[in-house]
């Protein structure tokens, strides 16, 4: 019951996070690793997509402590269709706070250029690069406002699973990327009698026409996302692209 249910807080964290589209970890809670070219959609200038595996981090960029994960293809393909097809289905209020209509059917995993890595089981970090195709300022809306409190309810392998997440903008570290965003997101999950509390902070930059993005996840029920490794990965992250785009 207890995995089946950490699968299920997996995908509705990943949901709230980023629409659906930047993943931060499996659908069983298990951080995972992908490499591949880039375009989810969108227009994002002089953007190549083919550049993407070479502008995400590399396993050694990351702090001290973490170790990449890495899984089979096809296995990161099956996340990805787990993921677009509950995020799809579920039920959002306010519903103007992630756009359902607007989640594509299916992403191939050759359209992400992504890295995860676990520090034991403390905490993840992940960072993931694609051709701009949502602007900074539309993850700035959903996550002030009345999205600033969302509910959710989502069928994962036929187990209702609802949700409540409390989701605010904070302050981050400076870098020259011409717009940034930083949320830090609490999200309660709930099925049958288990409930699993999950805390993620989240960057996202607008750099040269690539959307960067990096994720803190503290993977016990008490504990904190790691600032410092987040810090330090966003400003690596973003240098990378400025330097090789």
């Amino acid at each position: 019951m207890r995995n089946r249910f950490m699968r299920a807080a997996g995908v509705i964290v990943v949901a709230c996070a980023a629409t659906g589209l930047v993943v931060g970890c499996g659908v069983d809670g298990t951080p995972v690793r992908a490499e591949g070219g880039a375009v989810v959609g969108g227009d994002g200038s002089n953007a190549d997509p083919s550049r993407i595996p070479d502008l995400v981090l590399a396993p050694a960029d990351f702090p001290s402590g973490y170790v990449a994960q890495e899984v089979p293809r096809g296995q990161m393909q099956e996340i990805l269709d787990t993921l677009l097809r509950t995020t799809k289905t579920a039920d959002v209020t306010p519903s103007h706070c992630l756009q359902l209509a607007a989640v594509p059917d299916s992403i191939d995993v050759d359209e992400l250029g992504m890295v995860i890595a676990t520090k034991g089981a403390e905490s993840s970090l992940a960072e993931s690069v694609m051709v701009a195709a949502v602007p900074v300022d539309e993850y700035r809306r959903q996550a002030g406002g009345d999205c600033a409190h969302l509910t959710m309810t989502m069928n994962v392998d036929g187990q209702r699973v609802d949700a409540e997440s409390d989701q605010k903008i904070v302050a981050g570290p400076t870098t020259a990327a011409s717009e940034s965003l930083f949320v830090e997101q609490t999200t309660t999950s709930r099925v049958q009698s288990v409930t699993v509390t999950q805390r993620v902070l989240i960057g996202y930059a607008e750099v040269a026409g690539y959307t960067v993005s990096v994720q803190s996840t503290a993977l016990t029920p008490s504990g904190r996302p790691d600032q410092a490794g987040f810090d330090a990965l966003f400003v690596r992250a973003v240098d990378k692209v400025m330097e090789q785009a």
